[in-house]
């Protein structure tokens, strides 16, 4: 029987939100059992743990006219032809002991130099990879800022710091992940194949940035990179400690909405981390050339320690660039959106004609109106569109391909107080 009324279904699908801006990743050279160019996701502490190489014990230690010949039980994981930092820990005497460049001779065997003679070996230790303390370290600061937000690790193989940013590099030109951000290993800041990689990353849509710890000697190098957030670690910062994670951690956890602002980086809590004692000196020329530090909020009387300036190494505040990044990502997903979900809606198709450039504008509207109600961008900020009529008269070839590239806005983005100054009059006259 032939219905009455019958019934047709369309559907509009909503976007799924971006979360590349709250994706980051530790980098690591040989300090997990990855496959170099394999990922790993840490949502707690204690993950880990079941990935990290582990130590291999030392067979025989001997010193001879300034070389120390080190042969272990299993594989020591050094690169064949590779000299990298190594920590050689529990031997007696303990003059054995530290950190050392070791050179590769065979997979169970490796040089390093030593000066003084020790004396003949008693009790025979350990060696270790100096990238896996430096990876628990960046993973311990990291969770101490709190344990909801996840972090990725990118494991580069163990190497040199060249091969690690030729790693690198490769990875980031066909990803298994995207990542926003990278937590680099302290080794690569006087490396120049990684100042060359980070430029390579100062366009304004390039949506990547590298996290530096850098020193007072050699953060010059990074002058005027967009993609670098470069800090100075104390000197008095433990081993178990990496400052620059507890910066990266919050901003990390930076996932505007109505209900969660986006504040400025600036002077943002940041715990269990080291402050850097500098002189006015030090710290004028630091915030003069975009460099970060840990220091104390004791201006304001509070004891906590915080992140001073919170800029990139082109002095752009954190936020600057953070609010760029969301509106080409969320508008691009929305205008996108409104196209695909407008060639699935018979009842109401998306034609490029004046109503449909006014339903793209709206769109685009919307998204901007978010970015101001999330804390990120300047009120007002409007969407401007070039009339269909003007914008076909003037490039006729675009109709007939389906391109329109009329929308427009001037947006500024929000950004927080780092100075201010109040005039102070004493006076003996009463009111």
């Amino acid at each position: 029987m032939p219905n009455i009324v019958n019934v047709e279904v369309s559907q509009q699908v909503a976007p799924a939100p971006s979360k590349l801006q709250q994706t980051g990743a530790f980098i690591s050279q040989g300090a997990t059992t990855l496959a170099p160019g394999e990922t790993a996701l840490l949502t707690q502490l204690s993950d880990l743990s079941s990935i990290l190489t582990g130590s291999v014990t030392i067979d025989t230690i001997t010193w001879s006219t300034g070389v120390v010949t080190v042969t272990t039980l299993d594989a020591h994981g050094i690169p064949s032809g590779d000299t990298i930092p190594v920590i050689i820990s529990g031997c007696t005497p303990t003059g054995y002991n530290g950190t050392f460049a070791a050179t590769y001779v065979s997979s169970t065997s490796f040089t390093y130099p030593l000066a003084i003679n020790p004396g003949l070996i008693s009790t025979k230790g350990v060696v270790t990879l100096e990238d896996v303390q430096e990876l628990v370290a960046m993973n311990n600061t990291f969770f101490a800022q709190g344990q909801n937000l996840a972090v990725y690790v990118l494991e580069l193989g163990a190497g040199t710091p060249a091969q690690g940013v030729t790693e690198l590099s490769t990875y980031i030109a066909n990803p298994t992940i995207k990542f926003y951000s990278y937590l680099l290993p302290k080794t690569w800041d006087t490396e120049t194949t990684m100042v060359a990689l980070a430029t390579q990353y100062n366009g304004t849509t390039a949506q990547t940035y590298f996290y530096v710890t850098t020193t007072l000697e050699t953060y010059t190098a990074w002058n005027g990179i967009k993609s670098v957030f470069a800090a100075v670690q104390s000197p008095s910062a433990p081993i178990t400690e990496f400052s620059l994670s507890a910066m990266f951690r919050v901003t990390l956890a930076y996932n505007p909405n109505a209900s969660n602002l986006a504040h400025p980086l600036a002077f943002s809590y940041i715990y269990g981390v080291t402050p850097y004692v500098l002189t006015n000196t030090q710290q004028t020329e630091l915030k003069a050339d975009g460099v970060n530090w840990v220091g104390r909020g004791s201006e304001g009387g509070i004891s906590n320690t915080i992140i001073f300036w919170g800029t990139f190494m082109d002095l752009s505040p954190f936020n600057y660039w953070y609010a760029v990044d969301w509106l080409a990502i969320n508008v691009e997903i929305a205008l996108a959106n409104a196209i695909i979900n407008g060639s699935n809606l018979p009842t109401n198709p998306l034609y490029y004609n004046q109503n449909g450039i006014n339903t793209l504008q709206k769109v685009a509207q919307a998204t901007v109106n978010n970015g101001i109600a999330f804390g990120m961008i300047l009120s007002p900020a409007a969407v401007e569109a070039v009339s269909f009529i003007t914008y076909v008269t003037q490039n006729p070839s675009d109709y007939a391909t389906g391109t329109y590239n009329g929308l427009s806005v001037t947006f500024v983005p929000a950004r927080g107080f780092t100075s201010i100054t109040i005039y102070l009059t004493a006076s003996n006259i009463p009111v």
